[in-house]
């Protein structure tokens, strides 16, 4: 996982690079990293230091899985606009299923969807970077499509791991029928 930091903004806070991280990942509900990095003990010392900012409200008693954040203060801190960035509109445009192979989850209330949504959200942070990523994907299914080799695209799982959408950027632009961009039309 890449965690990025600005120095200045955690001075801004009164905030520690460990309690930083260890608020990222309490909101992206990665437990099992916290662990890892930190051990219990210390995950629970940089936790209970927490209890009496702005950004937890949950004491010191409460289980750590079950710690209680300020979700509008965590994200003001963490620089995500969640609000405003529409997971699901970037999800839809890729395919579901190709043939027999399945590429994506079908419902957004599956294990696997909200897993892509935790992904997406940790590296999109911007309305920009979103549309963006977007037009990307769009552009790539569409080349894909024209190519008539959809049975190649990745799954989704691989294209969340990798952040292909970056790569794909290429093609924004390149895809044409009859004469107009496809970067509009719904695949």
């Amino acid at each position: 996982m890449k965690v990025e930091i600005d120095l200045a903004y955690l001075k801004k806070f009164n905030l520690s690079v460990d309690q930083f991280i260890i608020l990222k990942l309490i909101y992206l509900k990665e437990f099992s990293d916290i662990k890892e990095f930190y051990g219990v003990k210390q995950a629970v010392s940089i936790r209970n230091a927490l209890c009496f900012t702005p950004f937890v409200l949950s004491d010191e008693n409460v289980k750590f899985t079950e710690t209680l954040l300020s979700k509008e203060k965590v994200e003001k801190l963490l620089m995500i606009r969640s609000e405003d960035i529409n997971f699901w509109e970037f999800y839809v445009c890729y395919p579901m299923k190709v043939g027999t192979r399945i590429l994506r989850a079908a419902s957004n209330d599956a294990k696997l969807a909200e897993k892509h949504q935790k992904k997406y959200l940790r590296e999109i942070k911007t309305v920009e970077q979103h549309e963006l990523a977007v037009k990307s994907i769009k552009s790539f299914v569409a080349k894909k499509k024209q190519e008539n080799s959809l049975e190649y695209l990745p799954m989704m799982e691989t294209v969340m791991n990798n952040n292909l959408w970056e790569q794909w950027e290429v093609f924004i632009g390149e895809i044409t029928k009859g004469g107009k961009e496809w970067n509009n039309e719904r695949i």
